[in-house]
């Protein structure tokens, strides 16, 4: 009994074997064998190129440098200690980083682990060479992106970086890899689509010590699409040494179209810093720098405009026939409203309106304003798109306000009078008021604010200037236009400064408050302009004090692009009145 019970279990597990064995070699063979083979197959991945950043003339903003990094394979590693021990001595490393990287970094058995990156190519050999006695080492061919003009313009191009955690999971449904260089800010972030390459590779054959057997089959990487940006690198460099030392922005645009021919914001940053080594000190520099260097200040950042807003409520104030060019009041150096009185550093006294514009009397816009009425304020603020989004091709543009009274639970008087000047709830960005000055040349007509050019060798359409805009009489244009010429000409204008020989310029100061203890904002928003060509800008100082430091800076940037020829013997000459040119008159609102 005790026999047959042990045979009948002997012969039921025999067949038990024979079952699996059918199973794991008849059913699940080509599973297994699959498996087996990709124990021998290594797949080396290669980079695609990311796309150049040029601007207009062809001068390239941002370029790829081949680049060597040190990269390991877990499932052949053997003695990781080894390994690490090697790389710090070729490196001049600490082992301990290295191994911290490994370990930070390692997503799968299968996949290589960059520990190293941007090696010079004598430690590329001399790893190379000795790759051989250490199983799962890898000399890998990354492409590095170098940027030749620096922080000039560093919030135009923006910079690319490893993703983070968050910003992986946003974007690798779209196919990116946790190693692929990502835009961060600047048209690197806007057009990090078109601008990233696909990823080639070579599949190959390797023996049990990780040495290649056979090439199996090779995929060609894709290059990125070329960007061409509207950007004019003479005129971004001139507007960035205009700013050197100083805190704000300077944006120029063609008006007939829109094009950005610079914009700078300072202080700026070295994009080279994000990807110049596995370093990362320089760039939590910035992140800590209370200056915020990182901020875009020309999009990203708003000001009380100042005076300058004095443009479209003399707009208002002409077209609705509250004033004509020959209206005059009185601007003694205050202003009385209810029990408050409005003191000012200036007494102009009798004041028409172009006299009024080029001095900037506050008081009698303060006439004007009150005049208007906050509702018609805002809708002519609105006719020249202030408060809102140019709808630039750059990431993180604010908006900016222009409130609606009605919003507030009292509004008073005071505020319609603030408003009027610039100051109060009103915040613009810079972009916004070269906007202004472009729709203030093209008489009410608002541009199409881009940077981009051509993309891939395809070049933008034509931008058509927007129909929408401020729609005003023949006449109200010609008083506009000859009060901001005045602001210029003028003896005593606020911007005399500016009155240049060769260079025909019109424009308005503003300086805004900033807040208790804090220096004034200071800004000239203008058009330059040739037989050939037409420029709108803005200059803007944060904390910079009287106006009348912008109209220098602006100075130091119209004097350096007439250097380089941007502006052309082909000039309008702005003679000098009396031949004498005057330092401008400090301005408060």
């Amino acid at each position: 009994m005790r026999i047959n019970i042990i045979r009948n279990m002997m012969v039921g597990l025999f067949i038990l074997i024979a079952l699996d064995l059918f199973y794991i070699q008849v059913i699940r063979g080509n599973y297994f064998y699959r498996q087996s083979e990709s124990n021998s197959i290594r797949v080396l991945p290669s980079e695609g190129k990311r796309g150049r950043i040029l601007d207009r003339d062809g001068h390239v903003m941002a370029d790829n440098r081949k680049s060597f990094c040190v990269a390991l394979l877990p499932q052949d590693m053997k003695d990781k200690r080894e390994v690490f021990r090697f790389l710090a001595g070729v490196l001049h490393m600490k082992a301990e980083l290295l191994e911290a990287r490994y370990k930070k970094n390692k997503v799968a058995s299968f996949s290589p682990v960059i520990v190293a990156r941007d090696i010079s190519r004598e430690q590329a050999i001399a790893v190379e060479e000795n790759a051989y006695q250490y199983p799962g080492l890898l000399v890998t061919e990354h492409f590095r992106r170098d940027y030749p003009f620096g922080a000039a313009a560093a919030h135009v191009t923006g910079y690319v970086g490893r993703a983070t955690e968050e910003r992986m999971r946003r974007i690798e449904s779209y196919g990116y890899s946790t190693d692929d260089p990502v835009g961060y800010s600047g048209v690197e972030q806007h057009y990090d689509d078109e601008l990233r390459g696909a990823p080639g590779g070579r599949q190959i054959q390797v023996n049990s010590r990780g040495q290649q057997v056979r090439l199996l089959s090779v995929r060609e990487p894709a290059d990125g699409r070329d960007l061409v940006l509207t950007l004019d690198i003479d005129i971004q460099q001139a507007a960035y040494q205009a700013m050197a030392g100083r805190k704000g922005s300077v944006v120029v645009m063609d008006p007939a179209n829109g094009e950005i021919l610079a914009l700078v914001s300072s202080p700026a940053f070295d994009p080279n810093d994000f990807s110049s080594s596995e370093d990362r000190a320089m760039a939590a520099a910035y992140l800590k720098d209370s200056a915020a260097p990182l901020l875009n200040r020309a999009t990203s950042a708003q000001f009380p405009p100042g005076s300058v807003f004095k443009i479209p409520v003399a707009a208002g104030g002409l077209q609705e026939r509250k004033i004509t060019p020959q209206t005059t009041f009185d601007c003694p150096g205050y202003f009385d409203l209810g029990k408050r009185r409005y003191k000012f550093p200036h007494a102009y006294g009798l004041q028409d309106f172009i006299q009024a514009m080029a001095h900037s009397a506050n008081e009698y816009f303060f006439h004007v304003g009150l005049a208007l009425g906050p509702e018609v304020i805002l809708r002519y603020a609105s006719l020249f798109a202030l408060g809102e989004r140019t709808g630039i091709d750059l990431p993180y543009e604010a908006k900016g306000t222009v409130p609606q009274h009605t919003a507030f639970r009292q509004w008073f008087r005071g505020d319609t009078a603030n408003m009027s000047i610039g100051q109060g709830y009103v915040l613009v960005t810079p972009l916004q008021l070269a906007r202004l000055m472009a729709a203030v040349d093209n008489e009410g007509r608002l541009p199409s604010v881009h940077l981009k050019k051509s993309l891939g060798g395809v070049e933008t359409a034509a931008a058509v200037v927007s129909s929408r805009g401020a729609v005003l009489r023949p006449d109200v244009w010609a008083a506009l236009k000859s009060g901001l010429q005045e602001v210029v000409r003028m003896d005593n204008g606020t911007a005399h400064a500016l009155n240049l020989p060769g260079i025909d310029v019109y424009g308005k100061t503003g300086t805004a408050q900033a807040g208790a203890g804090k220096e004034d904002h200071a800004s000239f928003a203008g058009v330059v302009r040739t037989p050939l060509r037409t420029w709108a800008f803005v200059l803007l100082l944060e904390n910079g004090g009287s106006s009348a430091n912008a109209c220098l800076a602006v100075k130091e940037m119209l004097l350096d692009l007439q250097a380089r020829g941007k502006l052309g013997p082909e000039a309008v000459v702005a003679p000098l009145v009396n031949g004498v040119e005057a330092v401008p008159s400090p301005e408060v609102n």
